[in-house]
């Protein structure tokens, strides 16, 4: 399977100004292949007559018509051999640089397709990067040199000369060097780190004997109670978002502060610490939670993860600045891939399905759960959210809210059958609540070895 490492890089002086200089190439290499491609696409513009007006929303407006491109990857790559830019990287690095701008490019023809169709809104030609800025500088395999544990990159003609050390990357110790594929550095909030794209030879699991596929449990996202989880096993779980939250409030707090009484586009050293730090504690507690909840599954048993997720839903989000800061802010959507990630190694089977109505219906009533925009006429669900966290039934019963929510997710995949006699009143009631930073022991993490399926040698 392919996976890419990130590691933060711990360069000398002289390594780091080299790195530095390669990113600067990078960049202006970048903006030299969009500037050739921009040139070129509107000269054919001008041959066609495609100057117009146009109307955009209650505006009229002119401006060139919207076409494909027709420049690719190797014009570019033909165009700029002779770049000072292209001649300071090394060839293979510099050909990645404009393989970057070619995929941009392609993207854009592809947005103009739909947009002419009425998919999309008018897509907007591929833009220049920040002037005097970094650009990530990857390295293929083929320019990579491995002896005695270091990696050796190629360097170009024109930059040797000026070296002052010897350029080398250090392998980590749980990397095989013959796994590696590809290495690229990469500038990030005032740090060069190092991406390790890797193939380590193992393949997904489609099926893993030690689960039982008639068994699921189903995830309901939210606030404070970030993940709500029921299983068919008729168990219950929480875990906590108070802290996730509070740490982007933190966040929030910080970048006003520093940016207060400058404009929207200000940035600066210590913005960049804010952010990287923001950006840790999300990382860390998407795979910490994705790591807790696949153990969970293998430790039970459970072969499938039935996760409640409304796509889009967080795009033009307008719930008020508190709403949105508590809730659009918090990267779900990020530990659903990581989820992805983890179930194909060990055969857990992960569906994602739309929640509409799963908190409003009673799922001990067995109310209907109809897809948003099929409501029918009269429908009303049997209970109702009394306050928060609390739902009461048809029946009187007084059950978590969220735990009622997570269940009605897992009866909203019409395409399993699964056994739900099990998930009753007593699993819907007290949920046990787990706290990602406090309450885990690091152990956690290595259960999971039991549950792991390696493929026949």
């Amino acid at each position: 399977m392919y996976r890419t490492i990130p590691v933060r890089a711990t360069f000398s002086d002289e390594e780091k100004a080299f790195w530095v200089f390669q990113c600067e190439q990078a960049n202006s290499l970048y903006n030299c292949a969009i500037y050739y491609a921009k040139q070129k696409h509107y000269q054919w513009l001008q041959d066609q007559d495609a100057y117009t007006t146009f109307w955009c929303k209650d505006e009229l407006k002119c401006g060139w018509k919207t076409y494909k491109c027709a420049t690719r990857y190797p014009e570019l790559d033909k165009a700029l051999k002779l770049s000072p830019h292209y001649k300071g990287m090394a060839a293979q690095s510099a050909q990645q640089t404009l393989k970057t701008v070619g995929e941009a490019i392609a993207s854009y023809n592809q947005l103009v397709g739909l947009y002419y169709k009425g998919s999309v809104d008018r897509p907007k030609f591929p833009r220049y990067r920040k002037k005097g800025g970094l650009a990530s500088v990857t390295f293929p395999r083929q320019a990579l040199t491995y002896k005695e544990g270091l990696f050796y990159p190629s360097v170009s003609k024109e930059s040797k000369p000026e070296l002052l050390t010897k350029i080398s990357l250090e392998l980590p110790d749980f990397i095989d060097s013959d796994w590696v594929k590809e290495v690229t550095i990469r500038p990030c909030y005032g740090q060069l780190w190092i991406d390790w794209v890797i193939d380590d030879g193992k393949k997904p699991v489609s099926v893993n004997s030690k689960l039982d596929y008639s068994q699921a449990l189903g995830i309901d996202h939210g606030g404070d109670n970030w993940l709500t989880c029921v299983t068919t096993l008729g168990q219950s779980f929480i875990i906590d978002g108070k802290k996730l939250k509070s740490m982007n409030q933190g966040h929030a707090r910080l970048v006003a502060k520093h940016k207060a009484g400058k404009s929207d586009f200000y940035w600066d050293s210590n913005l960049d610490r804010i952010q990287l730090k923001r950006n840790n504690q999300m990382r860390d507690a998407i795979n910490k939670a994705a790591r807790f909840i696949v153990n969970r599954c293998l430790a039970d048993g459970i072969g499938n993860i039935v996760f409640g997720w409304n796509e889009g839903q967080k795009q033009r989000s307008n719930m008020g600045r508190s709403g949105n800061q508590k809730n659009v802010i918090i990267p779900t959507k990020r530990l659903i891939e990581r989820l992805r990630q983890l179930c194909s190694e060990y055969g857990i089977k992960l569906i994602t399905t739309e929640e509409s109505y799963t908190s409003k219906a009673s799922f001990l009533d067995g109310d209907s759960l109809p897809k948003y925009g099929e409501k029918p006429a009269g429908w009303n669900p049997s209970g109702k959210r009394v306050r928060r966290g609390l739902y009461r039934t048809a029946s009187g019963n007084l059950i978590n809210a969220d735990t009622n929510g997570a269940a009605n997710i897992l009866r909203k995949v019409t395409t399993q059958s699964f056994d739900m006699t099990k998930v009753a009143r007593e699993a819907l009631t007290l949920p046990h609540r787990y706290d990602l930073f406090n309450s885990m022991s690091k152990s956690y993490r290595y259960k999971s070895e039991e549950g792991r399926v390696y493929p026949p040698s």
